[in-house]
């Protein structure tokens, strides 16, 4: 798959989904690399340089074609996966999801996911602001309302907490997994 990707590439230069997917999969390759149970200085060195060739080639799908969402969304995956890597990888990442809500500003998902990058670092307040934006954009979103519990309760404001998670029990159906 790598392979033919990098010749797909080769021969369609300028077409941006061609360098989205190769960026995923040199994210996914650089992903199973570092989770062998003894990673050798090879393998770190083409851990670094998978997820270089990642973040470039989502940046070049970005300049591509500006306007799609998905572009935006791989780069924010890719940088989302180095938080805890890389300085500045929350930065890049909310920036990134910006974007993307930017270029699809009715996707209450992209917004779920920038409230959920602020709930990991620990800015609740902002997690919050996009998790409503999430509801008033899909109100019957029992995941959004779930999340938004999950900031109420982690503010340590438990009555607003509790409200969202009644929503969410009131959307979901009792015989579902998911409830």
């Amino acid at each position: 798959t790598y392979n033919l990707q990098i010749k797909a590439i080769r021969k369609f230069p300028q077409e941006d989904r061609f360098r989205t997917a190769y960026a995923l999969t040199n994210l996914a390759l650089a992903s199973s690399l570092s989770n062998r149970p003894n990673i050798s200085p090879a393998d770190r060195e083409n851990i670094t340089q998978l997820i270089q060739q990642s973040i470039r080639e989502a940046k070049i799908a970005t300049t591509l074609n500006p306007r799609r969402t998905q572009n935006w969304e791989t780069l924010a995956t890719i940088y989302r996966n180095l938080i805890n890597v890389a300085q500045g990888a929350q930065d890049w990442t909310i920036a990134a999801l910006v974007q993307a809500i930017t270029t699809d500003p009715q996707n209450p998902r992209l917004r779920l996911e920038l409230g959920g990058v602020y709930y990991g670092l620990k800015d609740f307040d902002q997690a919050i602001r996009f998790f409503d934006q999430a509801i008033a954009l899909k109100p019957d979103w029992a995941n959004a309302h779930y999340n938004l519990s999950a900031a109420y309760r982690q503010q340590g404001d438990l009555d607003k907490a509790i409200a969202a998670m009644i929503l969410v029990l009131q959307l979901l159906d009792p015989q579902a997994p998911d409830f």
